[in-house]
């Protein structure tokens, strides 16, 4: 399906791709891994056809679509619904074909075709895209323009996602997303039936996702079968034994340049010594092996003593005007503790932090902290916040102003902040040099308490690996929001859930977490009517009697949908129906159509978990 092979890219006259190759084949699900700035969204922009390689070819199948992601924030006055179904560009042009009133040859091919792509549906399945992103019902008809720029991002990806393609490009898809949205985008992109080609720093999300990796390093770029875990350990293996093939090889070219030493200048010796000179320039010299893609060593030290209290919130509240964001809070925060924040987009995870470091205060109730303790606080917004005409070593000499210009140098070395990094000013800098940039700031103070919301946007998997092990070797307390659940699994003792105005410790883990996700989550389409789904009228184990007569009723008014549906089906493919084309009336069938449609449908799906509830019974 794509093809690219030896393809060159030149970057200000140097290279960054250099005689790369990659192919991707029919339902392959390709993961692109690399440091940042190693090439991966240029290629993404080669394979789009808005730049051009200095060298090879990047070639699609011929009738294969390529579907991906605008970068640029929407400025649209559309609703969010409208503006995700155009994502779908031949769904509009049918829909364009069929708003005219010559009933010609075109207009019977576009209806077939709208029909043979379910374009009645589409609403439906805008909706449950929507829905799935985190987008409320009642946000639907909202125009684009009164999102802020992340929940844009969001309608970019839905409509992204609404586009039916052979190929479907991601670059960093969960950068805009809660964990919720997360996990349902895991699951929408299970059933995908194209090919995807995703760049992310989400090593759970990559397990999930992708069955092929495509490492990008050194200019090239290698393809290693298997999820992410699988490429780490075959990557590992390969290292290994091309440090070991290049040992031995220095042990045999050490042996033979010794003979040559020492027999050159012997007569009886010099023929086999030539040999050998002759052997040592036929040799395909092996590299060592080195992994230059991270080799980060933070590390973030607490204090070496520390009061036991941090902080206590007691019947805490917090409101924005009349509407309430949680109330009642009890926290007792100690040293050493380490809780992972978890609940849906809005529900008040950020601001709970905000109130935790005083950046906000409670509506009700209160909330104490010991004084003279040190938090480390980071969060997105704080990036703005940096001097961007300063350098990283003016931020850390305005911190430590006492400190020798060589020890602040060697800190900023440990978040990848070396050589000149440490020397360009912040505006020059890419969104994961302000995130070390921060963390680097946060680390020199040596926090008694650790408040982190999404530390890891814009790092890279070794940096995200690096702030895991920093993390989990500090001894400090820690609270986190994040949806890197790697990162949650490997520092959280506690996961607490903050939803439908509360915050309390929730008994379980990641997993259940997801299940409870999968309880809170609309099942049906938000533009379609919601039927009442029959229900046990007690507690008690259902009666296989009284389920069966439901069946029943049920069956009835189902081959009834599905009878008027047929005749529905035969009015619009009877030729009659437009010799003298009522256009009122072709809208209203159409319209009858999609109602009887999602109709059945749902009839179908209460009369499956009726059976299923019988099973059990």
């Amino acid at each position: 399906m794509l093809n690219i092979q030896n393809l060159s890219y030149l970057q200000g006259g140097i290279p960054l791709l250099q005689n790369v190759n990659l192919q991707a084949f029919a339902n392959q699900r390709i993961g692109l891994v690399g440091k940042n700035g190693c090439g991966k969204s240029t290629l993404f922009r080669l394979i789009r056809g808005e730049i051009k390689p200095d060298s090879g070819e990047v070639s699609m199948q011929s009738g294969k679509t390529i579907a991906f992601v605008e970068q640029e924030i929407a400025n649209s006055d559309q609703p969010a619904l409208e503006f995700v179904l155009d994502g779908d560009a031949e769904l509009r042009l049918l829909e364009k074909t069929l708003a005219r009133e010559n009933h010609d040859t075109a207009w019977f091919d576009a209806q077939h075709r709208y029909e043979a792509i379910d374009g009645y549906g589409a609403k439906a399945r805008a909706a449950q895209l929507l829905n799935g992103l985190g987008f409320a019902n009642d946000t639907l008809e909202r125009p684009v323009t009164s999102f802020s720029g992340g929940w844009r991002m969001r309608l970019n990806l839905a409509r992204a996602l609404m586009h039916r393609a052979d190929l479907l490009l991601l670059d960093e898809p969960t950068n805009h997303l809660d964990l919720e949205a997360i996990l349902w985008l895991e699951q929408y992109l299970a059933h995908y039936p194209g090919s995807i080609l995703l760049v992310s720093h989400d090593r759970e999300f990559l397990n999930t996702c992708v069955n092929r990796i495509a490492h990008v390093h050194d200019q090239m770029i290698d393809s290693y079968t298997g999820d992410y875990d699988d490429f780490e350990r075959t990557r590992a293996e390969k290292i290994a034994q091309q440090n070991q093939a290049f040992e031995r090889q220095q042990e045999k070219i050490a042996h033979m340049e010794d003979f040559v030493r020492r027999f050159r200048a012997q007569a009886t010796k010099a023929k086999q010594a030539q040999s050998r000179i002759k052997a040592l320039e036929r040799i395909t010299r092996i590299a060592a092996a080195h992994v230059t893609d991270g080799h980060f060593e933070l590390e973030i030290e607490a204090p070496e003593r520390s009061p036991d209290l941090l902080l206590r919130a007691e019947k805490m509240g917090f409101a924005y005007g009349d509407k309430t964001l949680f109330k009642n809070i009890e926290l007792v925060l100690r040293a050493g503790a380490r809780i992972a924040l978890l609940g849906p987009n809005g529900a008040g995870k950020s601001t709970l932090i905000k109130l935790l470091v005083s950046e906000l205060q409670p509506t009700s109730g209160k909330l104490d902290i010991t004084p003279d303790i040190r938090i480390g606080y980071f969060a997105q917004h704080q990036l703005e916040n940096l001097d961007s005409a300063a350098t990283p070593l003016q931020h850390m000499e305005r911190l430590a102003p006492k400190e020798t210009a060589l020890t602040l140098r060697s800190f900023l070395g440990r978040f990848g902040l070396a050589a000149d990094s440490e020397d360009r000013p912040v505006d020059s800098f890419s969104g994961g040099e302000k995130s070390r940039l921060a963390l680097a700031l946060l680390a020199w103070q040596k926090p008694h308490l650790l408040l982190l919301d999404e530390p890891t946007n814009h790092l890279d998997l070794d940096m995200r690996d690096a702030l895991t092990i920093a993390l989990e070797e500090y001894t400090g307390a820690v609270v986190i929001v994040s949806h890197d659940r790697s990162l949650i699994r490997a520092v959280a003792d506690e996961l607490w859930l903050v939803a439908d105005g509360e915050a309390k410790l929730f008994d379980g883990d990641l997993d259940d977490y997801k299940s409870w996700i999968e309880t809170r989550r609309p099942r049906e389409a938000a533009t379609q009517p919601q039927l009442e789904k029959p229900r046990p009228q007690s507690a008690s184990k259902p009666n296989r009697k009284a389920l069966q007569s439901k069946q029943n009723k049920l069956e009835g008014a189902l081959n009834t949908a599905q009878a008027e549906l047929a005749a529905i089906n035969r009015q619009l493919a009877d030729p009659e129906t437009y010799a003298n084309p009522d256009r009122a009336k072709i809208s209203q069938l159409n319209a009858e159509h999609a109602r009887l449609q999602a109709k059945v449908a749902e009839l179908e799906e209460i009369w499956l978990e009726l059976e299923m509830a019988k099973e059990e019974t």
